[in-house]
């Protein structure tokens, strides 16, 4: 049964669905591979359809232009029995089940959720693409995020702006946590900030490995400061954000 978990996001009670997903949709109409397959077997204990968020369960209009098709938005949950290929999880269920989609992990009494904007694959328009995946870190049932997930507070002009307003939320949550809560980010400002910031690490991480395999004391030392100008991008970057 949906249970107190997602309360603070005053989800219509005329939405619940509140059904199982069985595994077998997923080895029947995904392409998984043996790695794939384990993943579901041992990582996943259940799949559970929450919410649908479609015109007959709540006043919101569907969206449909030349690249993207919005009809309804899922709520879906995947419990799970450890913390293991969640990315792949998470890419293998919005594909397979081709609607945006609000899909949040639950191990124990934490959670976790993930969101992506699709777009139609204008070759096999049964498929979708998917833009790039967001996701929050491991949060408590009463974190603040819960709050910025009321959708009372969104916008039903239709169910693009309604998820692109759950994206912008997870988003911003994101970026506050580095941030500041002080701080007034927009969606695309957040997520900007965090792609850059990513980048960034990345640069950092590559360069310490690197670094440690570096015999050429004038090299280390350029490394260094290499390395000590991306944090300072980084520092810069994070205080300008606001």
């Amino acid at each position: 049964m949906v249970g107190d978990f997602y309360r603070y996001m005053n989800i219509p009670l005329s939405c619940k669905v509140d059904k199982t997903v069985f595994k077998k949709l997923f080895y029947e109409n995904a392409n998984l591979s043996t790695a794939d397959k384990s993943l579901f077997t041992d990582i996943i204990d259940k799949v559970t359809w929450l919410y649908c968020l479609k015109p007959e369960t709540i006043n919101v209009q569907p969206f449909k232009d030349d690249i993207r098709d919005y009809p309804e938005i899922e709520v879906i949950e995947v419990v799970l029995t450890t913390e293991k290929g969640l990315k792949r999880i998470a890419e293998i269920v919005m594909r397979t089940i081709p609607y945006p989609m609000l899909l949040i992990f639950r191990l124990e009494d934490r959670l976790q959720f993930w969101v992506a904007h699709q777009r139609t694959n204008l070759n096999d328009s049964s498929k979708n693409t998917i833009d790039e995946m967001i996701c929050s870190d491991w949060v408590s049932p009463d974190d603040a995020l819960m709050d910025t997930l009321d959708i009372r507070a969104m916008r039903f002009i239709n169910y693009f702006t309604l998820y692109s307003d759950i994206v912008d939320a997870i988003s911003i949550y994101n970026a506050k946590a580095l941030v500041g809560e002080e701080s007034e980010l927009s969606g695309e400002a957040a997520r900007k900030m965090l792609a850059a910031v990513k980048e960034i690490n990345r640069q950092i991480v590559a360069l310490r490995a690197g670094l440690k395999k570096e015999t050429q004391f004038n090299r280390k030392l350029e490394i260094n400061i290499q390395i000590k100008k991306l944090e300072q991008q980084k520092c810069k970057l994070l205080g300008g954000a606001v």
